[in-house]
């Protein structure tokens, strides 16, 4: 069934409303004169008032604006509208749809009302204080009413009704022998608010006026309250879990130290030792520390500019700068030794099921990853950068991982052109290398050699070998399903890369105006890559 609408201005008639409102019961939608009849139809366009309008084949006019109802011989054009106040006076008409429909509704009930019921005789209502007076002595009178009465007060009686026991919400509502008392009741205001209620409301509404005074402060409320309301808003702005794990981390930093000393470029600040340890050093904050702490996971996570963070908390370019430097600092010195290797007995609670099977000893999965840098300016740094594998400027480290996908060393970052042999070497990880130890590598890692001075094994994909028939190489059948077992397991390292580099700020080219920071910055992000669920179970 088509739904039509009326197009006069004011007027809220439309098919959608018949059968749910009484006074849409008779009103039906007359469209407009068609293009045969011109006269007609400029002279309801005319009487429609409406600039520039062109009515389409769908526009029509409802009944409510004809004299009869419809267009008729006597009233061919619509003549009811807003703007003659339907040709009628002004203290007659309601210009409302429900003033329209309460006069409708006090018509019908006039209507119904008979001649007898009107002449109807009604005894007179008795107000309350008529009762009093007339049910009291005269004495009681003479206490409520002091002045002289000349006149005396009658009250018609009320035809006698059967008693019923109905509830009365005033005592001087109640009929009979009761003597009435002078209590009252505001009926305007019955709630159970006390004035003590009403002070803790009034000081409430002080204190958060107070607060969000500056729009910068209510702006970063609400950014706030928005980024940690829930698990997924967590795990999407800082790359954490939950919301419980957010603030156990901004727990344990904050419970650690008192005082954080700002960075302040050169000279710096950390060694510094306050007069009074109870007052802070460094400039004074305009955030607490924990919107500092999400500024810190905030640049980590989604790599914004300085400049958009400054905006969102209402700081300086500058401050961002000294909070992001100085808690990326501090979050290193806290969490970087927590990047450790974990005890046998827990390395063998923990082993995944997919380990027990064909590689029982394994302790860990090493790789070498790199992220990409900005192209030095001088070319002593660009060939000690440069990638011959990734064709780009970059820094790399080696990581270490669980067979679970935790990372249990990360080392610092050399050149792009340094191989994964040198680093190996010379970055640590053979000091935590212990006896019996089996290290699971790329083909790359030659470091056989080094593994078995400290009586470690590796485990590689095996090379290909020499052809007998030819000078080609291949790989022997054990040799691919040794290689198949390997490459199954070692992709878990490469899954907790893929975790870490989760943290923008080392997937996009990294700026050298950052270098300072960058071993700090992988071991932070490694440490929030530890804080999710395990890889491998």
């Amino acid at each position: 069934m088509p739904r039509y609408y009326c197009v006069a201005e004011g007027c809220s008639s439309d098919s959608r409303k018949k059968g749910r409102y009484g006074f849409m019961a008779d009103v039906e939608f007359f469209p407009f004169p068609s293009s045969k009849h011109p006269k007609v139809r400029r002279k309801w366009l005319e009487l429609l008032r409406r600039r520039d309008f062109e009515p389409s084949r769908h526009d029509r006019l409802c009944s409510m604006h004809f004299v009869d109802g419809q267009p008729t011989e006597d009233h061919p054009y619509p003549e009811l509208f807003r703007y003659n106040n339907f040709k009628c006076s002004l203290g007659n008409r309601g210009t409302s749809s429900i003033e329209k429909r309460s006069l409708q509704q006090a018509a019908n009930n006039n209507n119904k009302v008979t001649s007898d019921q009107e002449n109807e005789h009604r005894p007179t209502q008795a107000t309350a204080t008529d009762i009093l007076i007339v049910d009291e002595d005269d004495a009681y009178r003479e206490q409520l009413f002091p002045f002289p009465v000349n006149k005396e007060i009658t009250v018609q009686s009320i035809p006698a009704v059967e008693p019923t026991a109905t509830p009365s919400d005033h005592d001087y509502c109640s009929h009979g022998n009761e003597k009435a008392h002078p209590q009252t009741c505001n009926a305007e205001c019955q709630t159970n608010l006390t004035l003590q209620d009403m002070e803790k409301s009034e000081a409430e509404l002080l204190q958060l006026r107070e607060t969000f005074k500056d729009k910068d402060d209510l702006k970063r409320y609400l950014l706030v309250d928005k980024m940690t309301d829930s698990d997924s808003s967590v795990k999407s702005y800082f790359g954490l879990p939950s919301v419980v794990t957010l603030f156990g981390i901004f727990a344990i930093l904050d419970n650690l130290t008192p005082t954080l000393a700002y960075w302040k470029g050169g000279s710096g600040v950390y060694n510094a030792t306050p007069e009074n340890p109870s007052k802070k050093t460094g400039p004074n904050r305009k955030l607490t520390r924990f919107h500092e702490f999400l500024i810190t996971l905030l640049r980590l996570r989604l790599a914004l500019s300085t400049f958009v963070i400054a905006d969102i908390f209402g700081i300086s370019c500058t401050r961002v700068s000294q909070i992001f430097v100085t808690w990326i600092d501090y979050m290193n010195v806290v969490f970087s030794p927590l990047l450790k290797r974990p005890s046998a007995k827990c390395m063998k609670k923990i082993l995944p099921k997919c380990f027990k099977s064909v590689f029982p000893k394994t302790t860990c999965i090493i790789d070498c990853t790199e992220f990409f840098i900005e192209r030095p300016s001088t070319p002593t740094a660009q060939s000690k950068t440069y990638s011959s594998y990734k064709q780009k400027n970059t820094f790399k480290a080696l990581v270490a991982v669980t067979p679970s996908g935790a990372f249990m060393f990360i080392s610092n970052l050399w050149g792009g052109n340094v191989s994964d042999r040198y680093i190996t070497e010379h970055c640590g990880f053979l000091d935590i290398v212990k006896p019996g130890d089996e290290v699971m590598a790329d083909r790359g890692f030659l470091i056989r050699d080094l593994l078995l001075e400290r009586m470690a094994t590796l485990n590689i994909p095996p090379f290909t070998k020499k052809c007998s028939w030819g000078k080609d190489k291949h790989l022997t059948a054990h040799d691919v399903l040794k290689t198949k077992k390997i490459a199954k397991l070692r992709i878990h390292v490469e899954r907790a890369i893929g975790r870490l580099k989760n943290y923008k700020n080392l997937f996009h080219t990294i700026p050298l105006k950052i270098k300072p920071l960058c071993n700090q910055i992988v071991k932070v992000c490694a440490f929030l890559s530890n804080c999710q669920e395990p890889l491998v179970k």
